[in-house]
């Protein structure tokens, strides 16, 4: 009922407002003016004529609707409804649902779901040499690993070994060699080597440098979050799974006294495999991967970047369902077996992971800087940064540590960029640094100064550009103002007639007593019908309820009668079961084929299933109690409240139709 309502309610909600710049006013609402024109588009809205035909009869009952409405709304507003947290939060929720379509780019935003496809369908394999960046780094820091990253390519291009300059330069630590804290055991280092991978498994800048390599080409220093990367491409290839299923025997070094035991317990479990002693069997014996080896070894859903690159590689070596010699990685030994390998699938079929994974990514940002940019040249941005310089001198190292204010004396006035009819000052630039400080690293002020500004100014351009989005598409102002108001009706029913209908105990009663005749059960047959679900005599069944029948025994030990007979021990509910209640003509199809004759009836057949009936009387009409009629009572009283509701508006505030004008819409 009440879902019913606030959907009747929502379609009332206007499709376009307009701005009234003329007389003629159809009707005024508790102060608000609806011109001709504006009411007209709302009905038609509304319109349930195929042809959109306005018809009088209709137009009035819709008016009669549309005045309700709009005192309800007037009311919601008087009440202040509208000024609550909650409202606020759940219609700011909704329209940042809205508007994120406008925001992002369209065709950005396929080109980075084309791209991220297109990356899908190949696997590349790269090796990379990091030299990290301080998170606070002065331009002189970020200069200095920039030619330490572009020496060593120079190094490599020059014939030195891209692993040995790994291992000796590169701050990845997965690079060099490493001792496992939980054993005297050495991890070999990677040297560089990330095996292989595809979109979205690596941070983009260093996902797209990859992808735009060829084989065994060198970048030049690539930047990233991280630092930079001198990247090296040794393999690509159509990738020959999205997801694959295996099942895998590893032997890890870390759980074993010396390598050497450890290439024997593989080789023991080779043995075993050539014996044909299944795989599971053998992987539940020797396998160190506990989680997989009480699964049949297997590890499903696996993905290339999820394992070791002798994994991707044996796997499109071997066939399916067959398994693989023994062979070794920095972990340990391995045996694997292939069992299922899931292609890459359509565009189509990706699309929704691929949108849902972009707008997680940092990729997603391409977007909003698109969206940023062109609001920039048609709300003619324009900006001054000299005026930076004056900010730049205020601000000292105790912003970092969330310590610094603007000084008093900083007038600030000029400006530094305008936006339409927005002016952002040196003083507002100011405090807007001293309201985002942290505690941080310090860093060179100039460079942080001027990345804080392109961050409040981005900030300012999307938020100036967001705001204009209801003027610059109507039926954006349409749905958010729909919902707005749809929210207050919801709220405002909910307080005077849904909520008041379910806690207002003794005005529920008070209207039942009132009403009482209006609720009553009309000639009811009091029975109980027995169900069999599988073949079972029939006769022999009566007979049993017959005999229980005559004893005054009750349904359930009827039934126990019947288990007795039939010598049916577990599970009787498979076999029969009753329902007993009280049935008007039309409830129940099975009791209403024995014509409410009293006894028992002889078998029943429908659908394939037999049933036996027992009539124990018939009975006249009576009324019914609260309990028995609460569904439709409190239905009804919702009903009796908002009409009275409906009154209390109607006398409280004024609204005023002008006829001429109404009936004009219909001449």
């Amino acid at each position: 009922m009440k879902k019913l309502i606030g959907l009747l309610l929502f379609s009332f909600i206007a499709l376009i407002t307009y701005a009234q710049t003329d007389n003629d006013i159809v009707i005024e609402v508790a102060g608000e003016k609806i011109s001709k024109k504006e009411f007209v588009d709302m009905y038609q809205r509304n319109n349930p004529n195929p042809d959109k035909k306005i018809i009088k009869k209709d137009l009035n009952e819709y008016l009669d609707l549309f005045i309700n409405f709009k005192l309800k709304l007037a009311e919601a507003r008087k009440l202040g409804l509208d000024t609550l947290t909650e409202y606020k939060n759940e219609v700011n929720s909704y329209r940042k649902q809205l508007v994120e379509p406008y925001l992002n780019d369209k065709t950005v935003t396929e080109s980075l779901v084309q791209e991220a496809y297109e990356r899908s369908k190949e696997i590349v394999r790269a090796s990379h040499i990091l030299i990290l960046i301080p998170a606070n780094a002065t331009p002189k820091d970020t200069l200095e690993a920039y030619n330490k990253a572009l020496n060593i390519r120079n190094r490599i291009l020059k014939g030195e070994d891209f692993g040995e300059l790994a291992v000796t330069y590169s701050d990845d630590p997965s690079a060099k060699d490493q001792t496992r804290p939980e054993s005297s055991n050495v991890v070999k280092g990677n040297r560089g080597d990330l095996g292989y991978f595809s979109a979205f498994n690596m941070i983009y800048p260093f996902e797209t440098a990859c992808y735009n390599l060829k084989i065994n080409e060198l970048s030049m220093p690539v930047r990233s979050q991280r630092g930079y990367h001198i990247i090296k491409l040794t393999d690509r290839k159509p990738a020959p799974f999205s997801t694959c299923t295996i099942a895998h025997i590893w032997v890890n070094f870390d759980n074993h006294g010396s390598k050497e035991e450890s290439k024997r317990l593989i080789e023991n479990a080779y043995s075993d495999l050539q014996n044909n002693i299944s795989f599971d069997s053998v992987a539940s014996k020797y396998s160190d991967d506990r989680y997989s080896s009480k699964k049949q070894g297997i590890l499903a859903s696996q993905r290339v970047f999820n394992m070791p690159v002798e994994y991707t590689e044996m796997i499109m070596q071997t066939p399916i369902n067959s398994y693989t010699k023994p062979f070794e990685t920095r972990y340990g030994w391995h045996i694997i077996k292939p069992i299922q390998l899931n292609p890459v699938e359509s565009l189509e079929a990706q699309r929704p992971t691929i949108e849902q994974r972009i707008s997680k990514d940092v990729r997603s940002y391409r977007t909003i800087e698109e969206f940023i940019k062109k609001s920039k040249v048609e709300y003619n941005f324009n900006e001054d940064l000299s005026k930076l310089d004056a900010v730049i001198k205020i601000v000292t190292d105790s912003v970092f540590v969330k310590n610094w204010q603007v000084p008093e004396r900083f007038e600030g006035k000029e400006t530094i960029f305008t936006i339409g009819d927005l002016t952002f000052t040196q003083k507002d630039f100011a405090k807007g640094i001293e309201k985002i400080q942290q505690n941080q690293t310090p860093e060179y002020i100039p460079t942080y100064v001027n990345n804080i500004y392109r961050k409040i100014a981005d900030e300012k351009v999307l938020n100036f550009a967001d705001s204009k989005l209801e003027t610059k598409y109507p039926e954006l102002k349409v749905t958010i103002d729909e919902f707005r108001d749809g929210i207050l009706i919801f709220s405002i029913t909910d307080k005077f007639v849904w909520n008041k209908s379910i806690n207002d105990s003794v005005g529920l009663s008070n209207y039942f007593d009132k009403n009482r005749n209006n609720y009553m059960w009309k000639d009811r047959a009091d029975a109980t019908v027995f169900n069999f679900y599988k073949d079972i005599d029939l006769k022999k069944a009566k007979k049993v309820i017959q005999k229980g029948i005559k004893k005054k025994k009750t349904n359930e030990e009827i039934i126990e009668m019947l288990a007795k007979k039939f010598k049916i021990k577990e599970k009787k509910i498979e076999y029969f079961d009753f329902k007993w209640g009280k049935y008007e003509r039309g409830e129940n199809k099975i009791i209403d084929m024995t014509n409410w004759t009293l006894g028992i009836s002889e078998p029943i057949q429908i659908d394939k299933r037999n049933h036996i009936v027992i009539v124990h009387q018939q009975l006249t009409p009576t009324n019914k109690t609260l309990s028995e009629a609460k569904g439709i009572v409190t239905s009804d009283y919702q009903e009796y409240l908002e009409a009275e509701w409906i009154k209390y508006l109607r006398a409280n505030y004024t609204f005023k139709v002008n006829q001429n004008v109404l009936n004009s819409i219909t001449n």
